[in-house]
């Protein structure tokens, strides 16, 4: 496996290196932040980005967020100091593949590794991240409250569009052609919805979004009214 060590810690980086190597990993790098990091996976083919929170730019939401979204084919794993909820939680929702503590032990850290390329390597969306033992305890209740008590809170607005017109219909192609994105980028946005919504398929999407009101519908009940009438005359 092709990975990325992205820490901060330069002694932490190079232990973990050290380790990764005698498992028989390739380090394709150490980066100390976050842009030299986007810039190391996209030069090179990596399997898998090992993300520290305290990592400059790193620790923000919208930062993991673009960095996962510029690497569809790179599976972002992050390591956290402490199990704090709320940071694990926003993690999770920016869409990295596997979340563990720099505290848990190599074996268990190989095994977060594993599960969250494997997910990427099947070309599968994963309703959830793989988590550690330690970071599942970690987001606990809280984490998962908050989640259940607010769907879709993570969406972007263009995930929220892209949303609205799964609802209508709309192929990923013409999706695509109506928010003026590549083919890719509308993929990209399926994909995520798909994931922070916790569900496998468009239609379970879709059906989320009516039943939790977090699209308009309204356009519904006039279509039906519409298909009711069915065709009008037009006089000469």
């Amino acid at each position: 496996m092709r990975i990325v060590i992205a820490d901060a810690h330069r002694v932490f980086a190079e232990v973990l290196t050290s380790l990764l190597k005698k498992a028989g990993h390739d380090i394709v790098g150490c980066p100390k932040d976050l842009g030299s990091t986007v810039s190391i996976i996209k030069r090179e083919q990596v399997d898998a980005c090992v993300l520290d929170l305290g990592l400059p730019g790193g620790g923000q939401v919208e930062s993991i967020e673009q960095a996962v979204a510029s690497a569809p084919r790179t599976a972002f794993v992050v390591l956290a100091e402490s199990a704090d909820a709320e940071r694990l939680a926003d993690a999770v929702a920016a869409g990295v593949r596997g979340v563990a503590l720099k505290s848990d032990d190599l074996v268990e850290i190989l095994r977060v590794l594993a599960g969250a390329t494997s997910v990427r390597a099947a070309n599968r969306v994963h309703p959830n991240a793989v988590l550690s033992m330690s970071a599942q305890t970690g987001l606990g209740q809280r984490g998962r409250r908050r989640q259940s008590t607010e769907p879709g809170q993570f969406l972007t607005q263009r995930e929220r569009e892209a949303l609205s017109r799964l609802v209508r219909g709309e192929s990923t192609t013409s999706m695509a052609r109506s928010m003026g994105v590549q083919l890719s980028t509308a993929r990209s946005h399926v994909d995520a919805v798909l994931t922070k919504l916790g569900v496998h398929t468009r239609l379970e999407a879709v059906a989320f979004a009516v039943r939790e009101g977090l699209v308009d519908i309204d356009w519904l009940a006039e279509a039906a009214g519409s298909a009711r009438d069915g065709p009008r005359a037009v006089s000469s």
